[in-house]
């Protein structure tokens, strides 16, 4: 049973602290995960919250089929999906917006660090919503492409397949931006 899991277990059995440490624990990674979705901090600020809310008023139950984490992030989006489909005209901010690097090392790695970020996120934003979902879920979040089927509601053939052609597509788009630079 994995941390999540047991927090969330004596949560059920009336641990209040054992919220607080789930809250603490994964917050921010699903907050990420829900603004590329949504394009907009407020939002991913109101569907992560409301993805918690959903677990302490409707206390659902674990099946125990995947880890803590992939359960959480599935409620997420289905959260989020949820919500995308009663805002048709949904707000638009930058993928760039939603994410940011501490500058560490010198003022030149920094610069160089953030240049190449503005350069992936860039290319993500010009992606399609899923191909964005697949790798930000496998390369930022670290699920593996089992876990990421199981929150995108697909097969992990279909996954592994998703993530190819994401791949692909971004790699396009950053050298259609390197050839964009050259010109």
């Amino acid at each position: 049973m994995d941390n999540g899991a047991d927090s969330y277990r004596r949560y059920l059995e009336g641990d209040d602290s054992a919220l607080a440490a789930l809250v603490t624990a994964y917050r921010p990674g699903l907050r990420t995960y829900l603004c590329g979705m949504v394009h907009d901090w407020d939002f991913a600020d109101d569907l992560t919250q409301e993805t918690f809310v959903k677990l302490c008023l409707k206390k659902p139950r674990d099946k125990g089929t995947a880890s803590f984490k992939t359960w959480l992030y599935t409620i997420g989006r289905r959260t989020a999906l949820d919500y995308l489909r009663r805002q048709k005209n949904a707000r638009s901010v930058p993928l760039d917006d939603c994410f940011t690097l501490a500058d560490r090392d010198t003022p030149e790695a920094a610069v160089l660090r953030a240049q190449t970020t503005e350069r992936l996120y860039a290319a993500l934003e010009t992606l399609q919503p899923q191909h964005r979902q697949v790798l930000y879920l496998i390369y930022f979040e670290d699920f593996t492409p089992a876990q990421a089927a199981k929150i995108l509601g697909k097969s992990s053939r279909a996954v592994s397949s998703l993530l190819y052609r994401a791949k692909q597509a971004l790699r396009r788009a950053l050298d259609e931006e390197v050839l964009f630079d050259e010109n």
